[in-house]
């Protein structure tokens, strides 16, 4: 294991190398996850794994999130500065939720190099969805800067959408989860704020992979409740994919040892 970054002006972007053989796999973790998440791959090749902002030891300076938010560019920029440093040509790309979101940002310009996209529940199907359409609405990002002080305030809103039932069981388990530390939900606010700009162009992705020979697939839990197989399908068909579904029996706890074990078979790196 080793770990690296890479940095541009105020910008740096950390990940961790697992393996020492085999094919190159770059991944990129989920919300509130980190670059070991994907260690469990590390005999399957030599496995290239990116912490986002505000994770792990990558910076994105907080005096930037309202006024000048990370933007595509500079994420594959520095994306690309990773794999200039480690020597990848080709290569594997896996990505989980929030990662998700990253992985189908940079697809259109990375997809020569790319010889298998598997994106895991990936976060970014929908950018018209309320969470999406509230990171840009200045209030509502207002309201979350106030919250970063007493989240427990959020989790009585949550408790109250819940009763109305406004909020779906796992997404309110969800919403309680970071929200129960003052850390854990300024980084959730952090990230729904600063990664506002970070969405997929679905008309690019559309173009480029109508040509594309390798394997991409969208992989989501059956009973997943926070990122629906719903939301999957109609992204998939709006991008002329519709075949690339695959559903395993599970939520969104994919890293949880007993779904793991299903995760890594219906992985493929040929």
């Amino acid at each position: 294991m080793r770990y690296s970054c890479v940095q541009q002006g105020e910008l740096s972007l950390s990940y961790t190398v697992f393996g020492h053989v085999g094919p190159y796999i770059v991944a990129i973790h989920g919300h509130g996850r980190n670059s070991e998440d994907f260690k469990f791959l590390k005999d399957r090749g030599i496995v290239i794994s990116i912490d986002l902002f505000f994770h792990g030891c990558s910076l994105f300076p907080s005096n930037r999130i309202e006024n000048s938010p990370l933007n595509v560019l500079e994420f594959h920029q520095l994306f690309m500065a990773v794999l200039v440093k480690e020597q990848v040509k080709k290569y594997h790309l896996v990505a989980f939720s929030q990662g998700g979101r990253f992985a189908l940002c940079v697809l259109p310009n990375e997809l020569s190099n790319i010889l298998s996209i598997q994106l895991i529940s990936p976060d970014g199907m929908d950018k018209y969805s309320f969470y999406n359409r509230m990171s840009r609405k200045n209030w509502a990002r207002k309201l979350f800067i106030r919250w970063e002080e007493n989240p427990n305030k959020v989790i009585r809103y949550a408790h109250f959408a819940h009763s109305l039932g406004l909020m779906r069981p796992k997404v309110f388990a969800f919403v309680k989860k970071f929200a129960a530390e003052k850390h854990t939900f300024k980084r959730a606010s952090q990230t729904w704020r600063g990664f506002r700009m970070i969405q997929p162009d679905e008309r690019a992705l559309m173009d480029c992979l109508y040509y594309y020979k390798g394997r991409f697939r969208v992989i989501m839990g059956r009973y997943d409740q926070v990122i629906r197989t719903k939301q999957a399908i109609m992204f998939l068909n709006r991008i002329n994919q519709p075949h690339a579904l695959i559903e395993l029996p599970c939520g969104h706890d994919f890293f949880h040892d007993k779904n793991l074990f299903m995760l890594n078979n219906i992985l493929v790196f040929e």
